[in-house]
């Protein structure tokens, strides 16, 4: 652990490796490929430890944008960080289909909303990154795109969001936070092509 404290920040510990195994632990109280965290957390008695999953991935995600925004000179805005409120309201509201049918429609819909923000927001730091440093900036996007898209046929395979999607979105988008945060820093600014002077 202490190698790793030397290659990563606490950031990037936590979000890249902390978070990720934390994921981890919770998929693997049942089979990731036909359930997912909101079935473990209100069906098998995880409660609890399904919010504090949404509050740490919520705390991580938003320091690690947070730090890419700011490596990119892109400026956030309080209203940005009700992407990471509905992160933790999605997992506070219960699921359990057959008990509060409703609940868990609310607890979809919130989800879905906390999945699309997050990602938009992910999208806008690296577009408008793209005034500073225009490879990273597309390369970003280009590499968001992919994750979504390998989420995109995960669900047409098992035509559900599983553990397993879960789980590569998650350790995915982490380590794209953090490796394009390190792109920034040694290399000098680059503009768009055909830019003018």
């Amino acid at each position: 652990m202490k190698k790793i404290r030397s290659v990563l920040n606490k950031t990037e510990l936590a979000g890249g490796v902390l978070f990720p195994l934390f994921t981890l632990f919770l998929i693997l109280r049942d089979d990731p490929l036909t359930t997912n965290l909101s079935w473990v957390g209100n069906g098998l008695g995880y409660r609890l430890l399904l919010v504090l999953w949404a509050i740490a991935g919520a705390l991580v995600f938003r320091a690690m944008i947070r730090a890419l925004a700011e490596a990119l000179g892109v400026s956030l805005q309080r209203r940005e960080d009700l992407t990471f409120l509905l992160m933790i309201a999605s997992m506070l509201v219960p699921y359990l289909p057959e008990s509060f049918p409703f609940l868990a429609q609310l607890h979809i819909l919130v989800s879905n909303l906390a999945f699309l923000a997050l990602n938009l927001l992910i999208l806008r730091v690296f577009y408008a990154g793209q005034r500073r440093r225009w490879q990273l900036g597309r390369w970003g996007m280009e590499m968001t795109a992919g994750i979504l898209v390998v989420c995109a046929l995960l669900y047409i395979r098992f035509l559900s969001v599983n553990s397993l999607l879960e789980m590569f979105y998650t350790a995915a988008m982490a380590w794209l936070l953090i490796l394009a945060r390190r792109k920034c820093r040694p290399a000098p600014q680059d503009k768009r092509p055909d830019s003018s002077q």
